[in-house]
């Protein structure tokens, strides 16, 4: 359908646009999206305003529940065809203490070839990317058929509820044939699927009393630790993973020792846990009569939450001063490692930065969770994450033009095929 001299074009064009996929993710940075509260009303109006420019895209604001909104665009081709999907979020972490910062935390700034602000990684880089890709793509709309979708959703870092979620359940084109997702990981690897979770919550009650009387009270901490053995036992549980998986991370072992994240390939190839909050007790000399943990529990492919839930089961139960839930969960989630989108982004992951590149699972979530429970084929591909959540978090700018570029290329790939 398109002539080699479509994708040349499309390549310059790329390269020409490479300060402005910059520029414009400094300016979202500058634009506040902290989760709390989720405003992303103000990120939608600008980037309304950009996409805006194109007589051939569509865009709609879908908000089910202010302050949060999302915003679906799409652009139709030169004749029917599969749907693409660009799929990003809009909302950060909190900013959290500014004195820790050496820059403004919504400032952009721009040190060393580094972009410095809150969500500069996670994910403004991404979205920055997918939004100038989307862009390309309407420009180069006589050179592809069938639809591509831009969806940005103001509800991720607190899970997706009313963002990606909610689109897929109420919104015909947030759904296609296949998904591109810029958050975070590197443009060293591809990402094919992540590891599950179950977020758990421990409570517990006991009888209050002097500490020098322990014969008179019950001790809810005490429980609580009974509680959490068999919880943080779960640590380094190696299921059997499949085989393909298993190869394909594998094969990223050298990759992530070149970036400095060695030991990766161990982690989301094996059930972990992180005991984040715990609480209980007033003093030093009283018997504590409540007591609270939260646990992350993350799952590789190769075991389930209800095989999870099965084998703590029996212990937490015993525990008659202890409650337990599982506030939320969900599967181990992945395309095939061999799928179209995903050969394709690796092969322009490749061409773009000159060398080979790995295939791998993320070991945090994303939204493109949701569209492989639809069993839409889904690739993440983002920048490294640095200092994400924390102070002084930025992207490179040699990140965010790769990813720009392999989001352009790997969408007008697919469509053109």
């Amino acid at each position: 359908m398109n002539t080699p001299s479509d994708r040349d074009r499309l390549i310059d064009r790329i390269s020409d646009s490479r300060d402005h996929v910059i520029n414009l993710c400094r300016e979202l940075i500058r634009i506040d999206s902290q989760n709390p509260p989720s405003d992303t009303s103000k990120l939608v109006t600008k980037i309304e305003s950009i996409i805006g420019t194109s007589p051939h895209i569509e865009h709609r604001r879908v908000s089910p529940k202010p302050p949060i909104t999302n915003l679906v665009a799409k652009v139709a081709g030169n004749a029917g065809g599969r749907r693409l999907v660009f799929n990003g979020h809009l909302d950060t972490f909190p900013i959290g203490n500014k004195s820790n910062w050496s820059v403004g935390p919504l400032s952009g700034d721009i040190k060393d070839g580094k972009i410095f602000g809150r969500g500069a990684c996670d994910m403004k880089a991404g979205v920055a990317g997918s939004v100038m890709a989307f862009l390309l793509l309407a420009e180069f709309r006589d050179s592809w058929s069938g639809e591509a979708v831009l969806t940005l959703v103001g509800d991720e870092e607190t899970g997706g509820a009313w963002g990606t979620k909610y689109l897929l359940e109420h919104v015909e084109e947030a759904s296609g044939d296949a998904l591109i997702n810029g958050d975070t990981g590197s443009p060293e690897i591809v990402r094919f699927g992540e590891k599950g979770l179950i977020w758990l919550s421990l409570e517990t009650t006991g009888k209050a009393g002097h500490g020098a009387h322990v014969h008179l009270g019950r001790n809810a901490i005490r429980t609580l630790l009974e509680g959490l053995e068999p919880v943080l036992g779960l640590q380094g549980l190696n299921p059997s993973v499949p085989d393909d998986i298993t190869q394909a991370v594998r094969e990223a072992d050298q990759v992530y020792k070149a970036i400095g994240i060695e030991g990766e390939g161990d982690t989301v190839l094996r059930v972990t846990t992180n005991l984040g909050q715990i609480s209980g007790g007033i003093n030093i000399n009283t018997i504590p009569d409540s007591s609270n943990a939260l646990v992350d529990i993350r799952i590789p492919p190769g075991i389930t939450t209800n095989e999870i839930s099965d084998l703590i089961k029996p212990r937490l139960d015993q525990l008659n001063d202890l409650q337990w839930s599982i506030l939320t969960s969900c599967e181990a989630n992945w395309t095939d490692p061999e799928s179209e989108i995903i050969t394709l982004t690796r092969e322009n992951a490749k061409a773009a930065l000159g060398r080979k590149v790995a295939t791998s699972l993320r070991p945090g979530f994303s939204d493109a969770r949701f569209y492989r429970e639809k069993n839409i084929p889904s690739v993440v591909y983002g920048v490294t994450p640095h200092n994400m959540g924390a102070a002084d978090e930025f992207a490179t700018i040699d990140d965010i033009q790769t990813v720009f570029s392999v989001h352009s290329l790997t969408a007008f790939d697919f469509l053109s095929a």
